[in-house]
């Protein structure tokens, strides 16, 4: 009789972990008896736990890892437990050891897969960095590999075949490797549609595949896919052999929340699915017995059995079973339009905000969303999210919109072709708020402010409420108003039609509104997050601000370090108009004021990047003093120094000739950029910008591999610590530009292979933003969508 998932029930739940679980293996044999299981988690430790009758304890926590532990070996030859990090590195234990009998370094990036190797004490690795390792150990400790070269992306799967002598290698780039023992590569398979994750070794010398596109792959001796096993409706994250059952068997596991056993031979699945009470399950093994453990997001390690007396008590699988059916109904169950398996997990909770007051929606086991808040450096409970409040919409008199209840939400008509967009107002809230909320969310031209909060007060029978605007920046320490780097100039008219974070004329105002519509009608500024073709520029200025800084300074530094009259500070601040003049002297006054000392160079960095926006003062400065070459270094100086150069070099990218000669330097360029791990909101805008302009370079001209390369791990750098939400956005926006290019399938396949940003952009898109930013939500959705 052919076994089946059916007869499986939950034996017991290991609970000790507090984040994901990202791996889990069969040890070796407990003294006691009984195999050992081993799990490994995000929180960086591996923990051991031995049989003590139908349960399993917790006997020994591991801690040597500086990152989330990523996947899990155990060399039964030589009774070594291996743990994977994404702090790059390997961790061999013997059994019982409580240290590292040695600890493998070399992988310049997270280690992510383990196996056997082809002769004793040695094993196989695959990295993030894309490549292999065969790592071979003496008995007295000396360490020697081999590196199989020739993945695109990385390598998320390693497996031996011992019968052929081979190694084999699957990785992001949707591609599977034959190599010898020597490292030189055998073979090409094909067939999967994205990355390849996991691959066993079978009888015969055939092998099965798994990866993001949900299927498993059966390929033949010769390399012919000949079996395609499809039942996961989304990525297959691991698998396992359960030869207790039969050679035959296998489980595998994934992003669909589900367990799943299959006959490899007939291409049958063997009974029905268990869904498990988390969104990922991560990880699978299978024990001597026939027991099956998983690994799930929800920090819990799972055992199955099919034996009666190794599972679990009424009452625990009953709560097992509660978790289950909520997580079923959780699937297609909304809150005000918004699905809750959209939102995070309680791991949301673990990631600092991004701002004070920011409010996030969790999605608890237990079915409940709640809503939190981001205070004083914790996330704060507010209270149950639930529907409307009071009853239906008609006995309360409210009205729903995105989960939460308005007086009002108007439909408002963007074109003659597109459907009517929402506009939800409560009354007493400000009119010209709630319309610049629209504005932003909607990407809608700045001058129609005016008319939306009109509409508003019109609509809603509501009086006007004035606001007194800002004047300038407040200092947070004196109060007072003063030039500070990145600050802009509040006096200077926007036409209506400036982004605000860049000050570039990023929006084009289509036509006019048709005042004849019932609503408002609007024609929308670009309904698509990517491709854009605008080049992004960073173009407000106050500098009567920056001439007094810049006095300020002169008078502060002897002639010797670079003190200039008067008249030459006046010419250079010619150089901040909209359309300056190409004169000679403001260029040369410019230059001399570029070897002012460090800390006093951020006015002059700021008048640099206005002047370069002009391509023949570009040209004069590039030609005659070699202005990059100065600037570059600076990136690796202060803060004030790194946003200036960086936006010099993202309002450079606006031409011809400021491209072609960052382009040269590109690879300098995105090297000390990278070293930047930290900084200001407008730090991270400015880097996120000046990636998004190279982006626009690649989409209008001719792609180039080794510029998208570059790019797409400049951003995938700014995106593991960058919290600012436009900049995020920015950084997905260049990320989905490049995927619409030649180019896209390597960048899709660089960006999937960094788990914590995936992790990010996930969170990131089901994250409830904000009206001010659902445009966060949106770029996300395309961008997972591309993927």
């Amino acid at each position: 009789m052919e076994p089946s998932l059916d007869n499986f029930k939950l034996s017991c739940e290991l609970l000790g972990h507090s984040m994901d679980v990202r791996a889990v293996a069969a040890g070796g044999v407990s003294p006691q008896g009984g195999q050992v299981i081993l799990s490994g988690s995000r929180d960086k430790s591996t923990k051991l736990w031995r049989p003590s009758g139908n349960e399993y304890i917790e006997s020994l926590t591991l801690q040597d890892h500086k990152n989330f532990i990523s996947y899990i070996f155990y060399l039964e030859s030589e009774q070594w437990i291996c743990t994977a990090s994404n702090d790059s590195t390997i961790c061999i234990y013997k059994h019982d050891g409580l240290v590292p009998l040695i600890t493998l370094k070399g992988h310049g990036s997270t280690v992510c897969a383990l196996a056997g190797g082809l002769k004793s004490r040695s094993i196989i690795s695959g990295s993030w960095d894309k490549t292999a390792r065969v790592w071979s150990i003496s008995e007295t400790g000396d360490v020697t590999f081999i590196t199989l070269e020739g993945h695109e992306a990385a390598v998320w799967a390693v497996a031996t075949l011992k019968e052929q002598q081979k190694y084999v290698t699957g990785g992001a780039d949707k591609c599977i490797y034959y190599w010898n023992e020597k490292g030189e590569k055998l073979r090409l398979l094909k067939g999967h549609t994205d990355c390849v994750r996991g691959l066993i070794a079978l009888e015969a010398n055939t092998l099965l595949s798994c990866g993001n596109d949900a299927i498993l792959r059966f390929w033949n001796e010769d390399g012919e896919c000949v079996r395609e096993l499809s039942g996961h409706s989304n990525y297959i994250y691991a698998m396992a052999r359960n030869t207790a059952l039969g050679d035959q068997v296998v489980v595998s596991c994934g992003e669909d929340s589900t367990l799943r056993m299959w006959n490899v031979i007939t291409g049958d699945e063997l009974g029905a699915p268990i869904l498990h009470p988390a969104i990922s399950v991560w990880s699978v093994a299978c024990l001597q017995n026939g027991d099956i453990v998983t690994g799930s997001s929800d920090g819990v390690v799972r055992v199955f059995s099919q034996e009666p007396a190794r599972q679990a008590s009424e009452g625990i699988r009953n709560a097992f079973d509660l978790a289950v059916s909520t997580r079923k109904s959780q699937i297609n169950e909304e809150i005000g339009g918004v699905k809750k398996t959209d939102l995070p997990g309680p791991e949301a909770l673990l990631s600092n905000g991004t701002r004070e007051g920011q409010t996030k929606m969790v999605r608890h086991p237990d079915g409940s969303v709640k809503c939190y808040s981001w205070e004083m450096g914790n996330w704060n409970l507010v209270g149950d999210v639930t529907g409307g409040a009071g009853g239906t919409q008609a006995s309360s008199g409210k009205k729903m919109h995105e989960g939460k209840e308005y007086d009002f939400v108007f439909s408002v008509d963007i074109s003659d072709t597109e459907p009517p967009i929402k506009l939800p107002y409560n009354r007493g809230e400000d009119p010209w708020q709630a319309a610049q909320s629209f504005i932003h969310k909607n990407n809608l031209p700045q001058a129609y402010l005016d008319q939306v909060a009109n509409f508003i007060v019109t609509n809603s029978n509501s009086a006007p409420v004035l606001s007194q605007a800002p004047t300038g920046y407040q200092d947070p320490f004196t109060g007072g108003s003063r030039y500070v780097p990145g600050s802009s100039n509040t006096n200077v008219p926007s036409g209506g039609n400036v982004d605000p974070f860049t000050g570039s004329s990023s929006y084009s105002t289509g036509t006019s509104a048709n005042q004849s519509r019932v609503d408002v009608n609007f024609v929308k500024s670009g309904d698509k997050h990517f491709p854009i073709s605008n080049y992004r520029t960073f173009d407000t200025c106050d500098a009567n601000k920056v001439l007094e800084k810049l006095k300020e300074f002169n008078n502060k530094i002897s002639t010797s370090d670079g003190k200039v009259g008067e008249e030459i500070l006046l010419a250079v601040i010619k150089l901040t108009e909209q359309s300056p003049e190409l004169d000679l002297t403001s260029l040369e006054a410019l230059t001399i004021l570029l070897k002012w000392p460090e800390g006093m160079l951020f006015p002059v960095l700021d008048i640099l990047r206005l002047a370069v926006r002009n391509e023949a003062i570009f040209s004069i400065l590039h030609n005659t003093h070699n202005f990059l070459s100065i600037v570059i270094p600076h990136l690796g100086g202060s803060a004030a120094n790194q946003l200036m150069v960086i936006r010099c070099l993202a309002n450079s990218l606006g031409h011809t000739t400021g491209r072609l000669h960052i382009e040269k330097q590109l690879p300098e360029i995105t090297d000390l950029i990278a070293g930047i791990k930290a900084g200001s909101a407008n730090l991270q805008i400015a880097v996120a910008t000046f990636y998004l302009n190279v982006t626009i370079s690649q989409i209008l001209g001719v792609a180039k591999g080794e510029v998208c390369h570059v790019v797409t791990s400049g951003v995938v750098e700014l995106l593991k610590w960058a919290k600012d939400l436009e900049a995020c956005y920015r950084s997905m926006q260049a990320i989905g530009n490049l995927t619409t290019t030649p180019c896209g399938q390597e960048t899709i396949a660089q960006v999937i292979s960094v788990d914590y940003v995936m992790d990010k952009l996930r969170e990131l898109t089901n994250t409830p933003q904000g009206e001010n930013f659902s445009k966060v939500n949106s770029v996300g959705q395309a961008l997972l969508a591309a993927f």
